[in-house]
């Protein structure tokens, strides 16, 4: 796969923000999960990611251990769901839960879990769209080369490089990285027959 790692470099409060701007591009597959199965908790997603840019801003963490003691009521069981959006909510608060968890234990695993969850969910999608058999041999290859796997990692390369060149995370630090960070979801979820 590509490498989607994460500069070690990065100050943890930097990393919470990073993690803000990748959940805000989860957030649909999660509400869009929620709307068909009426199910989850669209609020505590966005609680969530509020947390983590409050961590950015101030590093205090009272919402985001606030946040963590709720994220049982966030991912599905996909036993329970037979819509292929349940994978995605799940991916999205996988994403979101690592992310609270990295913040609240300061651990770079969970940061690295935060980032393979994201990578997984594209990898999934990459695979239903394109109808990918999964026991293909060249099938890496092809995942590695689609273009929503090539967006996200330079997606995140814009971001690390953003991120390196700020000394102090402001209101208006978060705006730049926003509009930097786009408001396309992380995966076109239209190009999903039936769901």
């Amino acid at each position: 796969m590509l490498d989607l790692s994460t500069p070690s470099q990065l100050p943890v409060r930097h990393k919470s923000v990073m993690a803000a701007l990748t959940c805000e591009k989860m957030q649909v597959l999660y509400e869009a999960f929620c709307e068909v199965e009426e199910w989850g908790d669209p609020a505590l997603y966005q609680q969530g990611i509020d947390a983590l840019y409050s961590f950015g801003l101030d590093g205090s963490t009272v919402a985001v251990d606030h946040c963590l003691a709720n994220t049982q009521h966030l991912s599905p069981d996909l036993d329970d769901f037979t819509t292929p959006l349940a994978s995605y909510a799940l991916d999205a608060s996988s994403a979101l839960t690592e992310a609270l968890l990295f913040v609240a234990k300061q651990e770079e695993k969970y940061f690295r879990n935060h980032l393979a969850a994201v990578t997984d969910c594209i990898d999934m999608f990459v695979q239903m769209y394109l109808e990918l058999d999964p026991n293909r041999r060249d099938i890496d290859e092809i995942i590695r080369a689609d273009e929503y796997m090539q967006q996200e990692h330079e997606r995140r390369k814009r971001l690390y490089a953003a991120l390196q060149n700020i000394t102090d995370i402001t209101p208006s630090v978060l705006i730049t990285l926003r509009n930097l960070n786009g408001t396309e979801p992380i995966v076109g979820l239209d190009r999903l027959a039936g769901l």
